[in-house]
């Protein structure tokens, strides 16, 4: 039974890492106990890290096991390490085998005393330079400009309103969406079996309208949410069931494989022009209005 402990070196330099490895060759019948150490081996050697055994089969049928020590001393001198015993456990025995003694050596660091001390030199004041301010700048930026921008979202969110209010078209919203319409009556693409695509087109011309007009967000919204958003508004309602009924007969023809009859189809092209047609009208009243008390204010200004 072979059995052995190895330092990397006998002589380190105060602080430095060594590795202490204890092995055994034994039949793989018995068992073998280890030394067992906490955080110290005898006086001055303290130990870093501990690895687990490990066991190599050999070609004469023994085992090899290995246990390896980092280890190190921060005090100078010779240092004795008693031997290492093994416990070796067969059937209801027990022997004891134990390596040699062994001895650290521990050299400090060689201090020139014919030089003479110098003061600590203490840090140097250097002006704060922008490419040290710059990052903690624009980061403050940046997140200021996202606070912002969250505030306006949660606020439009709650209006339902976009974020961003898209800039208007130089004609009117109803001239534009009474053009879409005048070119889908012209294609009459429901005769020629392009059902789905006519209430697409119908319905987008529709969702246009209603964005440019009443300042809504419809292109991503659902039926439901249209509906429910234009009920909200604080406007003439005649128009909202025929508005209803387009949405509802265009969903249809579009996900649920209905076919409409060619009279519901014209119905809902005839919907579209008068809701249109409605809320033009409502324009005028609201325009009239804003102009009198613009006239009103200006004569309480004069008096």
């Amino acid at each position: 039974m072979n059995y052995s402990a190895q330092l990397d070196t006998n002589v380190i330099v105060i602080g430095d890492q060594i590795n202490l490895l204890l092995s055994i060759e034994q039949p793989k019948s018995l068992r073998v106990e280890f030394p067992v150490f906490m955080d110290s081996i005898g006086s001055g050697v303290e130990i870093i890290k501990q690895s687990p055994q490990d066991t190599i089969p050999l070609e004469n049928g023994n085992i090899k096991v290995n246990k390896n020590f980092l280890i190190t001393s921060f005090n100078d001198g010779v240092h004795k390490m008693n031997p290492f015993e093994f416990k070796i456990h067969d059937e209801n025995l027990m022997n004891i085998i134990r390596t040699d003694t062994m001895l650290l050596g521990v050299k400090t660091f060689d201090i020139d005393t014919s030089k003479a001390n110098f003061d600590i030199v203490m840090p140097i004041h250097t002006p704060i330079a922008f490419a040290e301010i710059a990052p903690w700048i624009f980061g403050g930026l940046i997140v200021a400009a996202l606070i912002v921008l969250l505030i306006l979202y949660l606020r439009k969110r709650k209006k339902n309103q976009p974020l961003f209010v898209k800039a208007k078209p130089a004609e009117p919203a109803h001239i534009i969406a009474l053009r879409k319409l005048d070119e889908i009556k012209k294609q009459k693409l429901w005769e020629t079996g392009k059902v789905k695509q006519f209430h697409s087109d119908l319905t987008d011309t529709i969702r246009y309208y209603l964005d440019e007009r009443f300042q809504l967000s419809t292109q991503e919204s659902t039926t439901d949410e249209i509906l429910k958003a234009v009920n909200a508004m604080e406007v003439n309602s005649d128009w909202h069931a025929k508005l209803k009924d387009i949405l509802e007969r265009a969903d249809l023809a579009k996900f649920a494989k209905f076919t409409p009859l060619q009279d519901e189809n014209e119905l809902s092209l005839k919907f579209a022009y008068k809701i249109i047609e409605t809320t033009i009208v409502e324009e005028a009243p609201a325009k009239e209005e804003k102009e009198s008390i613009a006239v009103e204010e200006t004569k309480k200004e004069e008096k």
